[in-house]
């Protein structure tokens, strides 16, 4: 048994999404980040959206690399909060459980 190899295919897949003609990778919440994810919008895109390495691309600070999303407009994260929501009930989502 590869243990390796099991986490891999454990972790959330990436999912390319494009807004506003800017491409993003989203996820489903991981068991760790799925509580935050329910209190609030911020946690979700802190949690789930992605850059294509798969590195977080929002935080809650001023950093350089990362885009502060208390700058961006709130329709812009309803869309991607939509999107990573709507992972939730994808076709994708139901085979995997169906795996399980």
């Amino acid at each position: 048994m590869n243990l390796e190899e099991i986490k891999n295919k454990l972790k959330p897949k990436l999912h390319k999404v494009t807004i506003e003609e800017v491409e993003f990778y989203i996820h489903r919440p991981t068991v760790r980040d799925f509580e935050a994810c329910l209190v609030s919008n911020a946690a979700i895109l802190l949690h789930c959206v992605k850059d294509e390495n798969g590195d977080p691309i929002f935080s809650t600070e001023d950093i350089d690399g990362r885009i502060n999303i208390d700058s961006i407009d709130n329709v812009f994260v309803t869309e991607l909060v939509k999107s990573v929501v709507e992972l939730f009930g994808s076709e994708n989502a139901q085979d995997e459980i169906e795996k399980k």
